[in-house]
């Protein structure tokens, strides 16, 4: 909007919400009562609804192209989440078995 008229600037905050169809109650009667006699800000209220249409039509299409997730197989389900039991290290040693319970060159 390039011009804004004495007064519009409450309206203004609106006209997204407007312009989604969320806004309800006094402000959307305000709102509408305002857009009648403000050619700016019907313009405006027109760009923002051209853009959430394009954002509603990218959603859909972004839905439809979306991979659909796979089945997993009775084999995968087994060995879900299981991994080796070999320890912190690969030789199978946890850090408490090759030092003690007292850490590294503790004796006592």
């Amino acid at each position: 909007m390039d011009v804004e008229a004495p007064g519009c600037g409450e309206y203004r905050y609106g006209l997204g919400v407007y312009a989604l169809g969320r806004l309800a109650g006094p402000e959307a009667d305000a709102l509408s009562a305002h857009l009648r006699g403000c050619p700016p800000c019907r313009a405006e209220l027109a760009e923002l609804r051209r853009v959430a249409d394009l954002l509603t039509r990218a959603a859909r299409t972004a839905a439809l192209q979306a991979p659909r997730p796979r089945a997993i197989g009775p084999r995968e389900r087994e060995s879900a989440g299981r991994g080796s039991r070999s320890g912190a290290f690969g030789g199978g040693f946890s850090g408490a078995c090759a030092y003690g319970a007292r850490g590294r060159k503790r004796s006592g």
